[in-house]
């Protein structure tokens, strides 16, 4: 899959953006995904309400919630992260879901690429990432993309580091809905902004993660964002 990715020469700073509950909503088909996931990697049925229960946005801490332990076998991790491109591109193929961008997210990409360099960092496999950012139409103006698939998954840094790790920390913001988000970006050592609009109690449940920022809104983002570079 191809696209024209947006690369500026002299970017007033470089944004990396979540995915899933920032950019597009999707969480419907994420506990759909995960029931999939763990079905056949657990070999029996994992109903939704077992998912909610067990549900974290940090893959290990989700994994473990189910009794397994994927950083201590590399061949679990492996069949884990194969299950979930493989639901994930069904899920695509059969158009189970219509994902959708939240509103003014579209505007906020515009707005920003102008002058900002935007990168996605994600828990979701790059197959499907591409897929869906490109059917929506927002692809292009991204430069570089880290995956669940590409490296170690949130919030180990591993992604922030292979897309801006020769970049000045004090030019780097990381946007997210999630403790992943906040909690990479702070290990990594940059700022963040929590992203607020796919569920409101986050607004206030972020405070115990401390986050640089806190946007209840997309368009926030871009007064935070000019405001800081």
């Amino acid at each position: 899959m191809m696209w024209a990715m947006s690369y500026l020469k002299n970017p007033r700073g470089h944004i990396v953006f979540d995915c899933d509950g920032t950019l597009i909503s999707s969480f419907e088909a994420i506990l759909e995904g995960i029931s999939e996931v763990m079905s056949t990697i657990l070999e029996r049925e994992v109903p939704r309400e077992e998912v909610v229960a067990n549900y974290e946005s940090d893959l290990l801490a989700l994994a473990h919630n189910f009794g397994l332990k994927p950083d201590e076998d590399l061949d679990l991790r492996k069949r884990l992260i194969k299950t979930w491109e493989e639901v994930a591109h069904r899920g695509n193929v059969e158009k189970r879901h219509q994902f959708r961008l939240f509103p003014e997210i579209k505007e906020l990409l515009l707005d920003l690429s102008k002058e900002y360099q935007l990168y996605v960092w994600t828990a979701r496999d790059r197959k499907s990432t591409l897929y869906i950012l490109k059917d929506l139409g927002v692809a292009s103006y991204f430069l570089d993309f880290r995956c669940v698939d590409d490296c170690d998954p949130k919030p180990l840094p591993a992604g922030l580091e292979e897309m801006v790790g020769d970049i000045d920390k004090d030019k780097v913001i990381v946007i997210g809905d999630s403790p992943t988000d906040i909690r990479g970006a702070q290990s990594f050592g940059v700022k963040s902004i929590a992203a607020c609009w796919a569920d409101e109690n986050f607004f206030k449940d972020s405070d115990r993660l401390e986050p640089d920022f806190k946007a209840k809104s997309p368009k926030d983002c871009l007064s935070i964002i000019n405001n800081l570079f």
